[in-house]
């Protein structure tokens, strides 16, 4: 699984950029990152108060912005014996 990507303390930008592999991954998970955000007490800003941040969701948004522009990163139905869905 790829790292997370460091932004250099900027937020990811909404469109994909160039050379992004996956349009849509990095749609969703630019959502998902803008949707869990760090509070000024510590939680998650949209899973107060049962999760410090950073929680489970912008873990998987960074790994998910990580992802679409991987484009090494080959995913589940590569290894299925050929079976789609």
């Amino acid at each position: 699984m790829p790292e997370p990507l460091d932004f250099g303390g900027q937020t990811p930008p909404i469109d994909p950029p160039a050379g992004c592999v996956n349009p849509l991954v990095w749609r969703l998970a630019r959502r998902l990152y803008a949707d869990h955000q760090p509070g000024p007490d510590g939680w998650c800003l949209n899973c107060r108060p049962a999760i410090l941040y950073p929680c489970v969701a912008r873990r998987l948004a960074d790994l998910g912005l990580a992802t679409a522009l991987n484009s090494t990163s080959a995913g589940p139905h590569v290894t299925n014996k050929g079976h789609h869905w």
